[in-house]
């Protein structure tokens, strides 16, 4: 049983997690710094000090949160989808999860796969990423075997066409990306139809 002590230790971390994760939505890894973190959940900078040991701690710790949710979202998507009799629509709930997850994630994402690359304590972050995008990919190209029958190389080309328009929808704007405009529905209905098309062709 949890003492009073240790959930306010664990709330007091989940807290400094939180609040790091906000300022990366906001302002990348830049926007990231203890004094910053401290005034965002409330506390001191020596708290974060004795519970992270550092900055990178720190980072290291909301990277895991945010890897870990990431993949928890998947695991809840494919088995929801699991569940769908019909093929096209089981397709399509994927297709949203995936478009969600980037987006619900995106400022975090954008520092972590992006920025942390440039980083001096860059390769730090790379292993935990690699591994996250691995499971996914096993998670992806496992269901579309089962499900479809569909080839290893097909499989594995449906996993990079959902993860290079979600991961490009973490990294830019919109308006980066073309002058055009598309809406988030109409953005996971195409990608449905693409994925289907590679997935289960003939």
């Amino acid at each position: 049983m949890r003492t009073p002590v240790q959930s306010r230790s664990e709330g007091s971390t989940a807290r400094m997690v939180a609040a790091t994760i906000e300022l990366l939505h906001e302002g990348g890894l830049q926007a990231v710094t203890i004094a910053a973190v401290a005034q965002r959940y409330g506390g001191s900078n020596g708290s974060i000090y004795h519970r992270f040991g550092d900055r990178t701690g720190l980072l290291m710790a909301a990277q895991e949160d945010v890897l870990t949710r990431i993949e928890h979202a998947a695991a809840a998507a494919f088995s929801a989808a699991e569940q769908e009799p019909d093929d096209d629509r089981a397709v399509q709930m994927l297709a949203e999860a995936a478009l969600a997850v980037f987006a619900e994630h995106r400022g975090a994402m954008r520092a972590f796969f992006i920025q942390s690359r440039n980083a001096t304590d860059g390769e730090l972050f790379a292993a935990r990423i690699v591994r996250t995008n691995h499971q996914l990919a096993d998670t992806v190209t496992g269901w579309l075997s089962a499900r479809f029958g569909t080839s290893d190389a097909d499989a594995e080309a449906t996993w990079r066409i959902l993860f290079a328009i979600g991961a490009s929808q973490a990294v830019f704007d919109d308006q980066d990306l073309s002058a055009r405009s598309t809406s988030e529905s109409e953005l996971s209905d195409a990608l449905a139809r693409a994925v289907s098309a590679v997935a289960r062709r003939a």
